[in-house]
């Protein structure tokens, strides 16, 4: 082996320099990608062990945290590439000594990076949000995906990655913190029998109330909260654990439809017609 090695060495400093520089800056980057892949591999290995066993902590906390971690390992494996690179290969060990690595970083125009990675750092200081957590920044609403010191990764609805700096996000909407209010407005016609949609509407209630465990505010009915026009609206609200408010309210609607459909009460008035006739010789539109 260390014949291989020392024969390798040899082959290398007989080439030429700009080839043999290149050659090494090439070493330098294949040998950062792998140690990058592997302990980033071997980090969240050793996170999942902790979320299977007995006292693990939240999941979404410790996917949050591996995510951190593996990002400042990751930076931290190319940081010493890079000055290894312009220390080793470049020579210039002198420079890095004058200006130090924060001036050369300053100097490669990196205050947004710095930038981001102070705000990445304060998002998880102040619990802002977690991996998993469904949040909106600005008009992007998603999933996080990643959490990193440098970027934020949301997943929309339609499978959308969108990769944000930290540094820009002034913004943020945290859907996933407590409980999520359902609300669900009927309309039904003046016409109906308003005692009979009340009991349905309250049975109804007490069916689903009994049917999801994702339900922290048992569903009531509210009652009429609007005059419109057509109809009127009965509204009925119950709360959820985050995130499951959507299927409380999909159920809730497809029983109001079944329901109302079985004892004839309607949403609108479907005796009330509106025809248009049309003159013949052009004019007003009468109604």
């Amino acid at each position: 082996m260390d014949n291989l090695i020392n024969k390798l060495k040899s082959t290398v400093d007989k080439l030429p320099q700009p080839v043999e520089a290149t050659l090494k800056v090439l070493g330098i980057f294949i040998l950062a990608l792998i140690v990058v892949k592997l302990g980033s591999f071997i980090i969240r290995k050793l996170f999942k062990k902790q979320r299977l066993s007995k006292y693990g902590i939240n999941d979404k906390k410790l996917n949050t945290m591996a995510s951190l971690i593996v990002s400042i390992f990751r930076y931290t494996v190319y940081l010493i590439a890079i000055v290894t690179i312009l220390s080793d290969v470049l020579g210039l060990k002198s420079v890095l000594a004058a200006a130090g690595v924060g001036g050369i970083a300053v100097g490669f125009g990196a205050q947004s990076l710095i930038k981001d990675i102070i705000s990445g750092f304060f998002i998880v200081m102040e619990d802002q949000y977690v991996v998993g957590d469904l949040i909106t920044i600005d008009n992007m609403t998603g999933n996080v995906e990643d959490l990193e010191l440098r970027v934020t990764k949301l997943r929309n609805f339609n499978g959308d990655l969108y990769i944000i700096p930290n540094g820009e996000i002034k913004k943020v909407t945290n859907h996933t913190r407590g409980d999520k209010a359902v609300i669900v407005d009927i309309p039904v016609s003046y016409g109906s029998d308003m005692s009979k949609a009340f009991d349905i509407a309250n049975s109804i209630c007490e069916k689903v109330g009994g049917e999801f465990d994702t339900i922290t505010e048992q569903p009531k009915v509210m009652g009429i909260t609007d005059l419109g026009k057509d109809s009127l609206n009965l509204r009925i609200t119950a709360k959820t654990i985050p995130n499951e408010h959507w299927e409380v309210e999909r159920k809730i609607r497809r029983m109001i439809k079944e329901e109302f459909d079985k004892e004839n009460i309607e949403f609108y008035d479907k005796n009330k017609i509106i025809y248009e006739q049309k003159p013949e010789n052009g004019g007003k539109t009468n109604a």
